[in-house]
């Protein structure tokens, strides 16, 4: 190969080399940018995703003043509507110290006393509410006894007793209270066999004080309701 050869086949050869670079840095440049749109779409995304939170929080933040605000009214309206009541409670405290003084005890009387049958012949719930006429900022405490009295049906009718607490096997301490404004007892019991009810008797007893409350309720009058 002469000199004239050689200089034309090594032209030849840097123009391949730098055709083939420059192929393979477009390519490689080609890549770069592919991969550049798509962080770039990654990033929008990720701006759109980011936005959205934001306005999903603004969202729940306004929803929760908004339940704050509602929930903070009620409170308001609760303790509004249980001044309300307590006045009136003082007021019927008051009523019946003078009409029938009887009705309370250290101004705490049986505001209710109702039974409830059941589905099943002879079975009942009953329901006891004790309220405190008297705005007072201790606690009031006692004891209650709720006694179911009637007669046997056999030949003897003998006047029967039996624990209304017991019969529906309320737990040994159902029969004290502790109570500020009211109190409530409930429970489910079943008529004993050969016995026809004929009244409620309801004794209250305070610590502190040797006067007692009570309060008798017909049964007839009781099923009537």
């Amino acid at each position: 190969m002469n000199e004239k050869q050689k200089t034309i086949f090594c032209g030849i050869f840097v123009a391949v080399a730098l055709g083939v670079g420059y192929l393979l840095g477009a390519g490689h440049s080609w890549h770069l940018m592919q991969q550049v749109d798509n962080l770039e779409q990654r990033v929008a995304s990720l701006y759109e995703q980011a936005e959205t939170a934001e306005y999903r929080q603004h969202i729940a933040e306004v929803e929760l003043g908004i339940e704050q605000a509602a929930l903070s009214k009620l409170e308001r309206d609760l303790a509004a509507n249980r001044d309300e009541v307590m006045a009136l409670r003082a007021e019927i405290g008051f009523y019946q110290k003078v009409m029938a003084p009887e009705m309370s005890v250290e101004g705490v009387a049986v505001e209710t006393f109702e039974l409830f049958p059941l589905r099943q012949e002879g079975h009942y719930q009953f329901r006891l509410a004790l309220i405190q006429s008297e705005r007072k900022k201790s606690l009031m405490r006692g004891t209650l006894t709720v006694t179911l009295e009637g007669r046997a049906t056999d030949a003897a009718s003998e006047v029967v007793e039996f624990d209304l607490f017991d019969l529906a096997n309320l737990a040994e301490d159902s029969s004290t209270f502790s109570m500020r404004y009211f109190s409530t007892q409930t429970g489910s019991f079943q008529l004993p066999t050969h016995f026809e009810p004929e009244q409620v008797r309801i004794v209250v007893r305070l610590e502190g004080t040797s006067k007692t409350l009570e309060r008798n309720f017909l049964w007839s009058e009781l099923v009537a309701r």
